[in-house]
């Protein structure tokens, strides 16, 4: 593995010990966040919405991602461009219509990958809430039952993309950012979650990561996904490799 300008002595400290690393940097989010209870949509190049504070919050990690991982690629919903390994995925602010609209179910999102297979370290944090999602989320055993519950976008769900789409031992509910739900799934919050619009990997790699931590797999377009990618093609669906027969017929 090419040197990048590190010492490789610290290379695998810093790689281990990243929901460490950005633990210390809680206080700095929470200030941020304070500074902009809400904020005016901006419209950006791609015709996405955005606030000042995906902004602040972006250069807010680039900076600490840049002093303390100046190896790895810093690939991120504000600034996306070279695409190689080892990489860092960030959403500074992923669910920016849930905050435009003054609900807490929003998240920022950090997933980190020494190499194109999809296997890493994951950071979730809901700055409203408080809510740390990190690697010490424990590891969820599959219990059987007679209902799952599982959580999907809030926007898919007003546009009618599930209606028809649930049975008696599945259900599903509309919850907050994709971050945000991943995190919940990681720790046991619901069985399931699944997206029917296409999800960058800035939006997902982070939760994934947890997830995978937790004993979900992610499967897209009926296959389990194993390499790190820029986009996913859905149906994308997050659950325990025991589910995912049933529910790809829920969703094929």
């Amino acid at each position: 593995m090419e040197n990048y300008g590190v010492n490789v002595d610290k290379k695998p400290l810093l790689t281990k010990y990243l929901a460490k690393n950005l633990k210390k940097s809680l206080e700095g989010i929470n200030d941020l966040v304070q500074k902009f209870p809400s904020a005016k949509v901006k419209i950006k190049a791609d015709g996405s919405p955005g606030t000042e504070l995906d902004e602040v919050l972006s250069d807010f990690f680039y900076t600490i991602i840049k002093s303390d991982y100046p190896h790895f690629t810093f690939y991120s919903e504000e600034n996306f461009g070279e695409w190689k390994f080892p990489l860092i995925a960030l959403d500074p602010l992923d669910g920016t219509q849930e905050y435009l609209e003054g609900r807490d179910e929003w998240a920022i999102s950090v997933g980190l990958f020494e190499s194109e297979n999809f296997s890493g370290e994951g950071w979730i944090y809901n700055p409203k809430l408080r809510e740390l999602f990190d690697e010490n989320l424990p590891v969820q055993s599959f219990i059987e039952k007679k209902i799952y519950r599982g959580e999907v976008s809030r926007s898919e769900w007003k546009k009618g993309l599930f209606t028809g789409r649930t049975t008696e031992k599945f259900i599903v509910e509309p919850v907050g950012s994709i971050a945000y739900k991943l995190g919940r799934l990681a720790r046991g919050d619901c069985d399931f979650v699944v997206s029917l619009r296409p999800k960058n990997i800035w939006d997902i790699a982070g939760g994934t990561l947890l997830c995978q931590r937790a004993g979900y797999k992610l499967y897209s377009q009926g296959k389990e996904v194993t390499s790190v990618l820029p986009l996913y093609q859905p149906p994308l669906i997050w659950c325990h490799e025991k589910l995912f027969s049933e529910l790809s017929k829920i969703y094929p």
